[in-house]
C-alpha cells in the first residue's frame, strides 16, 4: 500500500469539488492531471487505475490521485453511481510514501505528532468506518464553493479540516504492518523509556541507549532516521515544551521550572530555550498573560 504526504497545510491550496452523478456505460477517461484528486465514494461502483494499483470507487471509500500520475478507469460501470471529488494542489509535487514509512510515523502517538505537526497523511485508498460525517464536509464545502464567505480562507480551513478528519480516521483504524520495522522500534522505545525520564538533568544518549539495550551510536542513528532529528534535539523540543506549559498554567519561578523540566543549570535553561523559541521564557510568560489572563 502507498501513502500520500500532504505538505505542511501552508503549501496546500483547495482548489474546486463538486459530486459525480454517472449511469451505464460510463468509463473513466484516461487523465494525467496537474492537481492532486480526492474522491469519496457515495453510491455504486467505479474501478479505476492509479499507479498500476485498480481500485473500486465504492460508498465509503475515499481515493486519492496524486498529480503528474495516470488514471484511468478499467472498465465501464454496469450501474449508476455517485461520488464526490475535490482538486487540490500543492507547492512540491506530491510525497509518496511506502506502508513500512506508514507503520513507522504511525507506530507511537508522539512520533505522529512529531511527523505530522501541520501534515497529514492518507493511504491512496481506504474504507471510513463511518463515511456519513465526512459526506456531510462534502456538502458542506460544496454549499461554501456555491454560496462563498467574504473570505476564500473559509473553503481553504474546511479542506484542511477535512483532511485532518480523515487522518484522524487513518490513524485510529491503523493496523501496524506484519513485518515490524526495527528502525520503529528503536524510536518507539527511545520515546517510550523518554516518557517517563524526560526530566533526569543527566540524560544522555548512552544512558537512554543502555536502558533498551543497544549500542548508543545505533540507536542515535535509527532514532533519526526516524524521527528527522537526534535524541538530544528532541529531548530539548520536549522540555521546553515542558516548560511552556508550566510558565503558562503555573506561578513558579524560572528557576524552579528549569529544574523541574531537566535542565541542569538556569544559564543552559535560558540559552538553549530561547535558541529553541527565539524569546525567553519571562517572555513567553508575559505574552500568555496579556493573552489570555484578565484580572478582575
Amino acid at each position: 500500500m502507498h501513502y500520500f504526504q500532504f505538505p505542511g497545510f501552508r503549501s496546500l491550496h483547495a482548489d474546486n469539488c463538486g459530486c459525480a452523478m454517472l449511469s451505464p456505460p460510463w468509463i473513466h477517461p484516461r487523465r494525467k492531471l496537474g492537481s492532486s484528486v480526492l474522491i469519496v465514494g457515495y453510491r455504486g461502483r467505479v474501478p479505476i487505475v492509479n499507479m498500476d494499483e485498480e481500485y473500486w470507487i465504492a460508498p465509503g471509500t475515499v481515493t486519492l490521485l496524486p498529480a503528474g500520475q495516470i488514471h484511468y478507469g478499467s472498465q465501464a460501470i454496469s450501474a449508476p453511481a455517485m461520488y464526490f471529488w475535490f482538486h487540490f494542489t500543492t507547492l512540491k509535487p506530491p510525497v509518496i510514501v511506502e506502508a513500512e514509512e506508514a507503520d513507522t510515523i504511525f507506530s507511537d502517538p508522539a512520533i505522529t505528532s512529531h511527523k505530522l505537526d501541520g501534515a497529514a497523511l492518507l493511504p491512496l485508498h481506504f474504507i471510513l468506518e463511518d463515511a456519513e460525517p465526512v459526506h456531510q464536509i462534502f456538502h458542506d464545502l460544496l454549499y461554501e464553493q456555491e454560496n462563498p464567505s467574504y473570505t476564500s480562507l473559509k473553503f481553504q480551513i474546511m479542506f484542511q479540516g477535512l483532511i485532518i478528519r480523515l487522518t484522524e480516521c487513518v490513524i485510529a483504524g491503523h493496523q501496524p504492518g506484519a513485518a515490524g520495522s526495527t528502525r520503529t522500534s528503536v524510536a518507539y522505545d527511545i520515546v517510550t523509556w523518554l516518557t517517563e525520564h524526560l526530566t533526569d538533568p543527566n540524560l544522555s544518549i548512552k544512558m537512554i541507549s543502555a536502558a533498551i539495550g543497544l549500542n548508543p551510536d545505533y540507536a542515535g542513528r535509527r532514532f533519526k532516521e526516524t524521527m528527522g532529528l537526534s535524541v538530544g534535539e528532541y529531548v530539548l523540543k520536549k522540555r521546553v515544551e515542558m516548560a511552556i506549559r508550566f510558565l503558562q498554567e503555573t506561578g513558579e519561578t524560572v528557576e524552579r521550572i528549569a529544574g523541574q523540566c531537566g535542565f541542569g543549570t538556569v544559564r543552559n535553561f535560558l540559552r538553549q530555550f530561547k535558541a529553541e523559541r527565539g524569546m525567553t521564557p519571562t517572555e513567553i510568560r508575559k505574552r500568555h498573560r496579556i493573552m489570555h489572563v484578565n484580572s478582575l
